[in-house]
């Protein structure tokens, strides 16, 4: 999400980005609302439990993400490397109808490509058809 000039300014525009709060964050906040809390009315132990508790969770959420993350990514890598010489048949970057043999693997910005033996790259999530090689005629 970009967020764009509004009024006068220099146009410049910063992205925003979501999820970006860590347990630091939360941390220095709760100290913060600790410094300045009404001395008459002090948080309660139970309240400061529970923002721990949910800066716990916030951790454990945010490890458990990159977790699954990782095995999607792993997940991906052997889905392609079982396609390693075979047919394959999807459309590039271009939408451009795209056929070969596979005969390696790449991982480019979180994305997994398949390099084919005619010099064509495929994304992984393109492919529409895999066979035997010699089953799909034709190559482009």
């Amino acid at each position: 999400m970009v967020v764009q000039q509004v009024g006068t300014g220099s146009g410049n525009q910063l992205p925003v980005r979501r999820n970006e709060l860590k347990s630091e964050d939360f941390i220095r906040m709760m100290i913060t609302q600790l410094q300045y809390q009404d001395p008459l009315k002090p948080a309660s132990n139970q309240e400061l439990m529970a923002q721990m508790s949910q800066i716990g969770q916030l951790q454990a959420s945010t490890q458990l993400q990159q977790t699954l993350k990782t095995l999607a990514m792993q997940n991906q890598i052997g889905t392609a490397g079982n396609l390693i010489g075979k047919m394959v048949q999807g459309l590039d970057e271009n939408n451009d109808t795209v056929r070969g043999i596979v005969t390696s693997v790449r991982v480019e910005k979180q994305r997994v490509y398949l390099e084919l033996d005619n010099g064509k790259t495929l994304p992984l999530e393109n492919v529409t058809n895999v066979a035997a090689v010699g089953s799909l005629t034709g190559r482009t």
